[in-house]
């Protein structure tokens, strides 16, 4: 009889231990669910969502969270699984704002925050507390923004005329007419292509790197062709020192450092060779953008002067 009693007490002890493990294990999926609501609030700020197949998305993204539920659920009493469920909320917020209206990816992240939040082991004080805290945050932090946001609403009317990519994929370009009280315009915006996260069913696009390369005030009746073409490094070369024999780069330090001449040194095109261009990162076939008769943009002149550095990334909530 002692023995059973015992063997009894060590199987107890041999599933509770696996148990605990099981629910340490599982506490890895809260954490790393609210780390991706974190992610997507941070994706939030610099780029565009975009879901082509909302009804995919929706289901597949729901099919996640929920079972993400089920394992936080069950390791409700862990502290990675406690402390998630206080983070998430307050994370969730900016991309809840930022994304207002793609309910197929807000809903499903709100739910599973909301009922972690209330159901997880955390005390009751605890979750009084910033219960209260989060409820404010949600409600001044929701006015603010749609205030804000309200406030600089521009009047104008935008409406993209014509789009498109280069012959390289490199970049990508929008034809924009705005409608405004002082006559309009017309822009063209060129921004790379190749900065986009793509995941599955669901893409954020990078914003922030767009530039004015044409701009025509006030709008016309004729709106002209764009047209792309590909030109060679030196063909380029030859029709800009045709321009101006005295052509200045702005080139950085760096690109100056490449080039092995003093950070306060004048760089003149003409000084240049092609194997210095080349070792510039300026590529053998270029994309040329025109509007009608005139040329816009140069990929050439884009690289050298580097128009689509990170650092020259303009961030914008508005």
């Amino acid at each position: 009889m002692l023995r059973l009693v015992l063997a009894s007490g060590c199987g107890r002890k041999t599933m509770n231990s696996k148990s605990i493990w099981g629910k340490r294990l599982l506490s890895l999926v809260s954490a790393a669910y609210c780390a991706m609501v974190c992610w997507f609030s941070y994706l939030a700020l610099f780029y565009e969502v975009s879901i082509p197949n909302k009804a995919a998305f929706c289901g597949v993204f729901s099919a996640v969270s929920l079972a993400a539920l089920i394992a936080m659920l069950y390791s409700r009493f862990q502290i990675l699984t406690r402390l998630s469920s206080i983070v998430m909320l307050p994370a969730a917020l900016p991309f809840i704002l930022i994304c207002f209206g793609k309910w197929e990816v807000i809903l499903p992240i709100a739910v599973t925050a909301l009922v972690i939040f209330f159901l997880s082991g955390a005390g009751e004080t605890t979750k009084t507390i910033f219960g209260v805290i989060y409820l404010l945050l949600y409600v001044l932090g929701s006015l603010g923004y749609f205030m804000v946001m309200s406030f600089f609403a521009s009047p104008a009317n935008q409406s993209i005329l014509e789009s498109g990519t280069s012959p390289s994929q490199v970049y990508r370009y929008e034809v924009i007419q705005t409608e405004d009280s002082s006559g309009g315009n017309l822009a063209i915006h060129v921004e790379p292509n190749e900065r986009d996260i793509d995941l599955p069913l669901i893409s954020f696009v990078a914003v922030g790197y767009d530039r004015t390369v044409y701009l025509e005030r006030p709008l016309q009746e004729n709106v002209q062709a764009v047209t792309w073409t590909t030109v060679s490094r030196a063909e380029i070369t030859q029709q800009l020192l045709a321009i101006s024999d005295d052509l200045e780069l702005d080139l950085n330090d760096t690109q100056k450092a490449v080039l092995g001449v003093s950070a306060d040194d004048t760089v003149y095109l003409r000084d240049l060779s092609d194997a210095q261009l080349e070792q510039l990162g300026v590529p053998e076939d270029n994309d040329v953008l025109t509007y009608g008769d005139e040329v816009c943009f140069r990929s050439y002149i884009a690289v050298l002067e580097e128009y689509f550095a990170p650092e020259k990334r303009q961030f914008s909530l508005f």
